[in-house]
């Protein structure tokens, strides 16, 4: 049987970013868009220890660890929670498709009990990377769409062109040097998200953080600020230096969601405690 190294290595990197990519979408967690091909390419590169006899790459140990940091990288918000989730929806992905291509191929192949088991008909194989590279492009147009619509939305709530918005983005990417054109809009739309939840006028509220930033050197981002306006808002018995703390720690590990389970289990607690 003829094997193609170069060929067996694409198919591998289709197949991995492929289930990388449906994870992160099942699951909604942000990730690298560099990082995440560069995970699909280890992976793809991990598959040839098929042909090393080397027991340590062969084993079920170093079968678990390769996806696991092939998850690692692809993340941008790293927590054990997040990466535990991922790396067993990742497997429960795995092994479905591993199953779907099994069963196919046992209805395209005769299999007598007692005997060998000879793939002659192999199609589902290229069914299924039809399939990961559509859903590979189709995602990736669609980010690109999106990121349009969100750059002309940019554009039309801050009165500025498209140009301006990238001198913009330059001035702040000199505090910033990691951070990516993709990663400070998107912190902007989330900027807005967060003045139109507490009905905020954007302007306003940057001309207010940059006072505040400049009167008390603080050093977060103004998302991480205007979420503490907003709880303060909401939560008016809760201290500010707690809510800097919380906003602090969970905007880090991407757990943004659980911030106000948190807040109202403070508030029932100071209840308590006064009742």
């Amino acid at each position: 049987m003829e094997v193609y190294i170069d060929i067996y290595i694409f198919e591998n990197v289709v197949i991995n970013l492929f289930l990388l990519l449906l994870t992160f979408k099942l699951l909604r967690f942000s990730f690298n868009k560099k990082n995440i091909c560069i995970a699909a390419v280890l992976g793809g590169l991990y598959g040839l220890v098929i042909f090393c006899n080397v027991n340590l790459l062969n084993s079920i140990a170093f079968k678990l660890l390769v996806p696991a940091i092939m998850i690692y990288i692809s993340m941008e918000k790293r927590s054990f929670k997040v990466i535990l989730k991922s790396i067993v929806v990742f497997f429960m992905l795995a092994f479905m498709l591993g199953g779907i291509c099994f069963g196919a191929l046992q209805m395209q192949n005769t299999y007598m009990i007692g005997q060998a088991f000879v793939v002659e008909n192999n199609s589902i194989k290229y069914i299924v990377l039809s399939v990961a590279i559509v859903f590979i492009f189709i995602n990736r147009i669609v980010d690109l769409l999106k990121e349009k619509i969100e750059i002309q939305n940019l554009c039309q709530r801050f009165g500025k062109s498209k140009t301006e918005l990238i001198k913009e983005y330059r001035r702040e990417s000199l505090e910033k040097e990691d951070l990516t054109f993709r990663e400070w809009i998107k912190e902007k739309v989330q900027f807005i998200k967060l003045c139109d939840e507490a009905f905020m006028n954007p302007l306003l509220t940057m001309n207010e953080f940059i006072q505040f930033k400049s009167f008390n050197q603080y050093s977060g981002t103004i998302n991480d600020w205007l979420k503490q306006k907003i709880l303060c808002k909401k939560y008016k018995c809760c201290s500010e230096e707690l809510l800097t703390k919380i906003v602090k720690y969970y905007s880090v590990n991407g757990l943004e969601n659980e911030l106000e389970d948190i807040i109202a289990s403070d508030i029932r607690e100071k209840v308590h405690k006064k009742g």
